[in-house]
């Protein structure tokens, strides 16, 4: 199994209240295994650790939880594959096609027979954990489908072989779609005519995690007695940074008005376009920064960067300190 599934597990188990030595004895792994992971771990790692959160917090749906809250990009090389399919029976056949690279005894099919075409999973360990491995390998595929393609609502319904490990509400708030249980196999099954839905090129991994970010970086941002008029240009520049956005233009036909409008308002607020989206660039570099998981190519690219060289630049020119600098003082 790709080694990034299971950190992302342990990330998640330690952050809710596990102690790092419990998690690596559920795992069988070394703790110093979970910090720094080979490639490849054993296919058993996941399952064991969300066994134990289950034990842990039995009335909470763990598995559904952890995989709502694990970065997209822990999906390794297939991450980035999904902004590369045209449409969406194009982006689910390709991972199908690689899904080796994510779990070598896992089973994924792709089929457009009857009752409708479906996202089949399969895996050894779902008797023996009780269908946990199965809850998070279908809740990180309707994931990828909603966010990774960009294509939300696709699902039809939600099948699961188990019972249910989790009040049933749960499953319904995390898939948007109805849910059965005991039913022949773990499936998503899809609406047919979602298929040819050509994939968002602005969804993604980035993305996500960016959005995911906005409102703490709104709280950075708005200062104490800021002028209303102020604050709506901030808060606008800021939702157009979650559609990784940072041009002036794209800022003043969000707020309905012409750039020399614009200008000529901020210019009263003692401030400027090129400021206030340099200020909200600078903010969300910070919160980016922050999140140990994304890549420094990442975050410069979420920020609209060419290249990371000129993210570099830019960050010392905000804070004095190159990015990796300020992400280690983050971490004593």
């Amino acid at each position: 199994m790709l080694a990034s599934l299971m950190t992302a597990a342990a990330a998640y188990a330690v952050q809710r209240g596990l102690s790092l030595e419990r998690v690596a004895e559920a795992a069988g792994l070394a703790p110093k295994t979970l910090i720094a992971a080979p490639e490849r771990v054993p296919e058993d790692a996941v399952s064991r650790i969300l066994n134990l959160l289950q034990r842990r917090f039995p009335d909470e749906a763990v598995a559904l939880e952890l995989a709502a809250a694990a970065p997209l990009h822990f999906l390794g090389p297939l991450a980035p594959l999904a902004r590369l399919a045209p449409d969406l029976r194009a982006g689910v056949e390709m991972f199908v096609h690689f899904r080796s690279l994510l779990s070598t005894r896992a089973g994924l099919e792709f089929v457009e027979a009857s009752p409708g075409p479906m996202l089949r999973f399969e895996h050894p360990n779902e008797v023996e954990f009780g269908g946990l491995s199965a809850e998070m390998g279908v809740a990180m595929g309707a994931r990828v489908i909603a966010e990774g393609f960009g294509i939300p609502h696709a699902l039809r319904e939600v099948w699961f072989d188990h019972p249910p490990t989790a009040p049933l509400e749960r499953y319904t708030e995390a898939f948007s779609a109805p849910v059965r249980f005991r039913a022949p196999c773990n499936a998503l099954l899809l609406h047919a005519a979602r298929l040819d839905d050509p994939v968002d090129p602005d969804a993604g991994a980035r993305l996500r995690v960016l959005r995911a970010h906005l409102e703490l970086v709104r709280q950075q941002l708005e200062q104490q007695g800021e002028p209303a008029e102020l604050r709506r240009i901030r808060d606008a520049a800021a939702r157009n940074a979650a559609r990784q956005e940072y041009r002036a233009a794209a800022l003043a036909r969000h707020l309905g008005m012409s750039l020399r409008t614009l200008q000529r308002r901020l210019d009263a607020l003692g401030t400027s376009v090129r400021a206030l989206i340099d200020d909200v660039r600078a903010a969300t570099a910070r919160q980016l920064i922050s999140d140990p998981a994304l890549s420094l190519f990442e975050v410069a690219h979420a920020l609209g960067y060419s290249t990371e060289s000129a993210f570099r630049r830019a960050f010392r020119r905000w804070t004095g300190q190159s990015p990796a600098h300020y992400r280690r003082s983050l971490a004593r």
